[in-house]
């Protein structure tokens, strides 16, 4: 209304439609990446928070020691499914990605850290030769 006394353009009852929904949108390539490699069948039947819970217990690597989360991103197009996720701060010093999901984190960062190369290079840095 304000915009028809100032002189602009009177609204007609198309411009009051609601955007048409986001279900047709292509996902952009960053929050593909943002939302990390497929979920797995654990992921998606079991409680998030007992996963994480048990997750930190368990957890052999010094880094990782009580830093899984339960992760989800918004974006334009909407959210991501929340996903067990661990931010390492080894990997970010050696120049890997820093993000790692719940089949790493379960296979190595609670099993056998020696596996990772971000470990090894720590154990190196720190290692009298």
């Amino acid at each position: 209304m304000w915009s028809f006394l100032l002189g602009g353009k009177r609204k007609t009852k198309s411009d009051h439609q609601k955007p048409k929904a986001a279900a047709g949108r292509r996902v952009s390539q960053r929050m593909m990446k943002a939302a990390g490699p497929p979920l797995t069948d654990e992921e998606l039947n079991a409680n998030l928070s007992e996963l994480e819970r048990r997750l930190n217990e368990e957890m052999k690597c010094p880094a990782g020691k009580n830093q899984v989360c339960i992760r989800s991103v918004l974006g334009g197009s909407g959210q991501t499914r929340p996903r067990i996720m661990l931010r390492c701060p080894l990997r970010k010093d050696v120049g890997l990605e820093p993000e790692v999901y719940y089949e790493h984190i379960r296979d190595v960062c609670c099993r056998n850290p020696d596996q990772c190369p971000a470990y090894q290079a720590f154990k190196d840095r720190f290692t009298p030769t």
